[in-house]
């Protein structure tokens, strides 16, 4: 202790700002992140951008997705967030911290966004400008919503893409693998391993969205 004190360094365990990435292993259980995506949909008007919001647990890779609209407003903002708060299990610890870009449609309502997260047991934490890389996960994520469902489809209006949304959010939650997971699904499925031979077991295929999406696995025994 003195030693230190002659060095003038602090007697604490923690010296110097954190990593971005300490931050995120500290919090990992409790926080979210999340962004707006734009979609580009057909209605009876023309080509109209439909905006929802995107959720991702970084630790456990779980998605949400919240129902689009094309006028985003406070009333729409308010109950996405309420929806999110809902949709968590409770077998998951409760969200405490969400992390965001700085997007203005965030502060639609004087800040309805960042009151509905107080209600909720959550605060807003806003990220620096133009730092995409410090919400990766959610790039990621919507570039993955982008690639792998959205760009095979003319989308006709919101209640369509609600639809391709909820049904790629199952997918992804409950049966996409992921490296960082030991390719395991962010609601814990993991690939069937056995001992031996496995050549004789039937492979099945579980397929959504008139087969855009596939789930290849084996029968159990």
């Amino acid at each position: 202790m003195n030693i230190l004190r002659e060095a003038g360094l602090p007697s604490g365990p923690v010296r110097g700002e954190r990593s971005w990435d300490e931050f995120l292993r500290a919090h990992a259980k409790t926080l979210w992140a999340c962004d707006f995506m734009a979609t580009r949909v057909l209605t009876r008007k023309g080509l109209r951008l439909a905006f929802s919001l995107v959720f991702i647990h970084p630790k456990t890779r779980r998605a949400h997705v919240s129902t689009s609209t094309t006028k985003p407003d406070a009333t729409w903002l308010a109950g996405v967030v309420r929806e999110f708060a809902a949709s968590v299990p409770r077998d998951m610890a409760r969200p405490r911290m969400l992390v965001r870009d700085r997007d203005s449609k965030f502060l639609i309502g004087n800040g309805v966004f960042g009151r509905e997260l107080g209600e909720c047991g959550m605060r807003s934490m806003p990220l620096p400008c133009r730092s995409p890389n410090l919400n990766a996960h959610v790039e990621r994520l919507i570039q993955s919503f982008q690639a792998e469902c959205l760009d095979h489809f003319v989308i006709l209006g919101t209640r369509h893409l609600d639809y391709l949304f909820r049904e790629y959010v199952d997918h992804y939650n409950r049966d996409r693998p992921h490296s960082s997971l030991e390719f395991a699904a962010p609601m814990g499925r993991r690939p069937t391993t056995r001992a031996g031979p496995v050549g004789r077991l039937e492979v099945r295929c579980r397929s959504r969205l008139g087969g855009v999406i596939k789930h290849y696995y084996r029968k159990a025994a």
